[in-house]
Order: structure tokens, then C-alpha cells, then sequence
């Protein structure tokens, strides 16, 4: 989906988000309109450079703000997280920092740089080398008025109001500490690859020699640059090994006792990352499949970082960890719990309404979907989540739900006959993608053959979803324009 949005041009992507905006206070409005008009917003706010052709007024105006925090980016986390980590950035509090710039710190500079990039006269490289001084020139602002809060506690209150408290104005250290890195930082940045891979972490020397190369001749913006390799780790709980490899010793109290512990520390974020996206997703997002998906990621981040660090022996991080398990682990055993009756639920025969047209309770089909996927994913990882009593109930009662009335979904078909039939079908096809879901494609692959033989036709036309429901969804927005 986000390939698809990045093919298309900004006016379109504008115009998706408008159209999308609208369509969601729609009665029955889609499921998905939420997840692609998040992808799209994301998109839209990615800085774009400005270039020669690009016109003044108010399009290269709106990009200021993005230009000035275009060199956050690899830093940037969505997630507030419960112990904050320096380095990782939070997304929603550049608004408050870049309008306490823009009020209090450096007014007339923001003024001037909005001008000129209003004025169509303005050549986008003149004013790419604006914003690039506003940004230097904020380091020193920034600075003095940091200090003149340490030496103040009038002050200290008045920017914590303005920022957030004190987790605002360490979110402003934060950035000031890229901002004054950014000449060496951003070109060690290029250097390293946008996706590193667990043996390129564990064994490769490349990555190694530069991250040891900066952190000795700059050791303060070590958890800078581990939260940078973080966001672009394949496998984040390798960097643990790493941290070792830098330290040269394997021993977590000699790793926890280094200058290289921050990329210990990182690691423990993103578990407390994943928890808090997890929750999100299950709470928040319609898509069915995401909650699992979070959950199958941090399954993989605490069993690779059990499997290459013995944390028992470090109190901090093996506290900080075990909240993360212990606390998704409520939110799993309640899935659990639900699971048996979300099945049940989603294969009730579908009513006709009024109109005779048959209504499906899609929000029940997707409940289920989710809580099978939960069910499928825990199955291999129940020590992870700390649900083995209630895992192996779960999957019983799922299993015997599942087969029994797939199986008599699907006898049923040979009986019935007109509106009947429309809404077994629609049952049975549930229960077998249900089934699919859970058991395999062979298992589904040998119900549709006894579904085909109880109806005593061939296959018929698959009416259902499009293989990418969310591009047809943003093809339909965008006709709308």
C-alpha cells in the first residue's frame, strides 16, 4: 500500500486525504479507510526538497517545517513511550517545538525563511539554503535557552509549559543533539545501509568499525546513533550483540557497565515499542491481521534478545522487559478468552434484509479472523506471551468449533434451496477461510472440494473481496475528485 501512494502525485495523494476524510463519516463506511487514510497522512507529511520548478505561496511555505526536522527522520517513533530513550524521538511533539520557535525563540528568522519561500521569485536551491541556516542558527538559540532554564526555574516552568514538561524539553535535547551532529551524522547516516541484516550486526565488520569510529571521538551521541541503527535493523535485538562486539565482551554487566549499553537500552524500547503498537492495533485498527503481526514482531525481538544476552543477571533491563511481557500477556489471554465465541459468532447464517440483499456481519468475521490469527501465532510462542494453560484450552475449542460446524456448514449446502442457500454458502465460505487461517491451505483445499460436491456444481463465481481491497478502496476515493 505504501509503494502504491508513493506512485502516485502529491495533488492525488491530497486530494485522497480529503476525500478519504469525508468518506469515514459515512454510514458503513469502510473498514479501511482508517489504515490507508493513516498511510496517506504519513505520506503527506514526508518532506519534500524543494526544487527550482517547485512554485511559491502557500504549497513551498507548508514544507518549511518539514525541511527544517528533515534530518529526525531516522529517529522518529509514533509510540509515547513509558520509559522515555534518548535518542528516539516522539513524532507528535514536533508541532509544539517548531511553534515555540516560531513564538519564542528565533521569530524574525522563521519569519524571514517563510517569506522567501512564499515569494515565487525565490529559488527553491535559495530556499533549501534558508532552511538549512535556520536550522543551524537554531542550535545556538536553542541552546541559550536551555540554559537560561537551568539557571532559571522561571524559565524551566515557562518551556515546560510550552513543551510538554519535562519529557517535552528532553525531546528538545534530543533535537538539539541531532541538529549539532548533523554535519558529521547525517553523511555517517548515508553510509550505512537502510536495512541491516542480523549477520551484518553479528559477524560483519563494516557497520562495527564505523559506529566505534564516531562513539570515540564523539561518545556523548551514542544513543543517538543506537537509535538510528535500530530503525534500520532487520532483526533489532541483534544490536544486544552488537553492543558486546563494541564493548569486546559478551558479559551483559560489563556491556551494562560501558558507553555502549544505549544499544542495550534500545532494544528494551522497541519491546516497549511493539507492546504499545500492539495494543494500538487491537484497540484502534480495523485491519484484522495487524494485532498479530505486532504481536509475531515482538515475539521475534524477545526471543532473539533472550537467545543473545542473559538478562537475569542485568536488573534494569530484564525489569524493563519482563513489564513488556507482562503486560501483553493480560492483553493476549483476554484475546484467548474471546476467541471460542468470536468464531461462533462470525458463522451464524447471514440474514436477508428488506431488500432481500444478504448482510453479512463483517465486524464479526474480522473479530474472528483476528482472534484466529492470535490463536495461530501464540500456538509456537506461548512462553513468550506466558499462556500455556489457557493457549492449549484455546486451541482445542477452537479446533472442535471450527471442524464441527465447518462440517455441517458445509452438509447443509446439499439441503437448502433459494435465500437459504445464498446465506449457507456465505457461512460455509467463512468457516473455510476461517479454517484456512488456522489449519493450512490443504485443509481449506480439501473443505472447498466438499463444498462443491454438497451444492452439486462446479465452483462458482467468487464474488468476493479484490485481491487488494485497500488499492480499490483509494481508486474509488480518488474517482470522487
Amino acid at each position: 500500500m505504501k509503494s502504491y501512494l508513493g506512485s502516485l502525485s502529491p495533488q492525488a495523494v491530497e486530494a485522497l486525504v480529503r476525500n478519504l476524510e469525508r468518506a469515514k463519516t459515512e454510514k458503513n463506511a469502510d473498514p479501511n479507510i482508517q489504515f490507508i487514510l493513516a498511510a496517506a497522512v504519513k505520506l503527506l507529511r514526508k518532506p519534500q526538497k524543494v526544487t527550482p520548478d517547485m512554485q511559491g505561496g502557500a504549497q513551498r511555505r507548508g514544507q518549511i517545517q518539514r525541511m527544517f526536522f528533515s534530518p529526525l527522520d531516522d529517529f522518529l517513533i509514533n509510540e509515547v513511550l513509558p520509559n522515555r530513550q534518548e535518542g528516539r524521538i516522539y513524532r507528535g511533539i514536533l508541532d509544539k517545538v517548531w511553534a515555540w520557535l516560531c513564538r519564542d525563540v528565533m521569530a524574525t528568522d522563521v519569519k524571514i525563511v517563510l517569506e522567501q519561500a512564499g515569494n515565487a521569485t525565490v529559488s527553491g536551491e535559495r530556499v533549501d539554503a534558508l532552511v538549512q541556516a535556520l536550522r543551524s542558527r537554531s542550535v545556538e538559540l536553542i541552546s541559550e535557552a536551555l540554559h537560561r532554564a537551568e539557571i532559571s526555574e522561571k524559565e524551566h516552568r515557562r518551556i515546560g509549559v510550552e513543551l510538554g514538561g519535562e519529557r517535552g524539553v528532553a525531546e528538545v535535547r534530543d533535537i538539539l543533539k541531532v541538529f549539532s551532529a548533523e554535519k558529521w551524522l547525517l553523511p555517517l547516516l548515508q553510509n550505512i545501509p537502510d536495512r541491516i541484516n542480523e549477520h551484518r550486526l553479528k559477524k560483519d565488520m563494516d557497520v562495527l568499525r564505523l559506529v566505534d569510529k564516531c562513539s570515540a571521538r564523539f561518545p556523548d551521541h551514542v544513543p543517538v546513533l543506537a537509535a538510528a541503527l535500530v530503525e534500520r535493523s532487520e532483526t533489532p535485538s541483534a544490536l544486544c550483540t552488537f553492543a558486546g562486539r563494541l564493548v569486546g565482551d559478551d558479559d551483559p554487566k560489563a556491556i551494562a557497565g560501558s558507553q555502549f549499553a544505549p544499544f542495550v537500552d534500545v532494544v528494551m524500547s522497541e519491546a516497549e515499542r511493539l507492546q504499545i503498537l500492539a495494543f494500538e492495533h487491537r484497540n484502534h485498527n480495523p485491519d484484522p491481521v495487524a494485532f498479530s503481526q505486532a504481536l509475531s514482531e515482538y515475539h521475534s525481538l524477545v526471543r532473539g534478545v533472550e537467545r543473545d544476552i542473559d538478562l537475569t543477571v542485568t536488573g534494569k533491563w530484564h525489569k524493563q522487559l519482563s513489564e513488556t511481557k507482562r503486560s501483553i500477556s493480560g492483553v493476549v489471554t483476554r484475546e484467548l478468552d474471546g476467541a471460542h465465541g468470536a468464531i461462533r459468532r462470525a458463522l451464524r447464517l447471514p440474514k436477508h434484509d428488506q431488500s432481500g440483499n444478504l448482510v453479512v456481519d463483517q465486524s464479526a468475521v474480522d473479530e474472528a479472523v483476528r482472534a484466529l490469527r492470535v490463536v495461530a501465532m501464540v500456538r509456537n510462542a506461548s512462553e513468550t506471551f506466558a499462556v500455556n494453560e489457557i493457549g492449549k484450552r484455546t486451541r482445542q475449542a477452537v479446533e472442535q468449533t471450527l471442524e464441527i460446524m465447518t462440517r455441517s456448514l458445509i452438509t447443509d449446502l446439499g439441503k437448502a434451496k433459494g435465500q437459504q442457500l445464498e446465506a449457507n454458502t456465505a457461512a460455509a465460505d467463512t468457516a473455510i477461510m476461517l479454517s484456512e487461517i488456522y489449519f493450512g491451505a490443504d485443509y481449506a483445499a480439501q473443505l472447498r472440494r466438499s463444498r462443491q460436491s454438497a451444492v452439486g456444481k462446479g465452483s462458482p463465481k467468487e464474488g468476493a473481496a479484490p485481491k487488494n481491497p485497500e488499492r480499490k478502496l483509494v481508486a474509488s476515493a480518488l474517482g470522487r475528485r
